[in-house]
């Protein structure tokens, strides 16, 4: 997937409003089988709302930086700025997860450090890269970033330069 067909994507998915109604949508779903586990006794249903659950906290999370990102590309300010990729890889309930951090910074100063959301469509190179940083009114931190290949945006809040050494181990 082109960079442009990246930035089309997430502008058309951030000006949808289903973004908006699916986080109560996914609350009801997670209600509605645990009710089904509680009715019928069975605990498969229980596990469904547990996954449901995770699902939900995860889209709950995300959505606003989504909607920012994509606010971020339409009408946002675009200043200059480097990003670090870093890989963080994980163990958990026997099967390893990878996820993409950076370090930002602007005039060799590091401002902020962000998790990204999985990129859609590319994998990003591991290192220092030039990358267009886009702000939106009410944000501190960039709300998404463009690189030569592709688009990253945060998964959660940014952290600041005083939490890097947590960051980078």
């Amino acid at each position: 997937m082109t960079r442009q067909q990246q930035i089309s994507d997430l502008i058309k998915l951030g000006s949808r409003g289903f973004l908006h109604a699916a986080k109560p949508v996914l609350v009801i779903i997670v209600a509605a089988f645990i009710i089904l586990g509680a009715i019928t006794g069975r605990p498969v249903f229980y596990a469904v709302a547990l996954i449901a659950g995770l699902l939900t906290f995860a889209v709950w999370q995300t959505t606003p930086h989504m909607l920012n990102a994509a606010m971020g590309l339409r009408k946002g300010i675009c200043q200059s700025g480097r990003v670090e990729i870093l890989l963080h890889r994980w163990k958990a309930a026997e099967s390893e997860h990878e996820s993409y951090r950076g370090i930002i910074s602007q005039d060799g100063q590091p401002l902020w450090q962000m998790d990204f959301v999985q990129p859609r469509g590319w994998i990003p190179a591991i290192g220092p890269h030039p990358a267009e940083l886009y702000f939106i009114q009410g944000v501190e931190w960039p709300v998404v970033l463009v690189l030569q290949d592709g688009i990253l945006y945060p998964g959660s809040k940014p952290r600041r330069p005083g939490e890097f050494q947590k960051f980078k181990s």
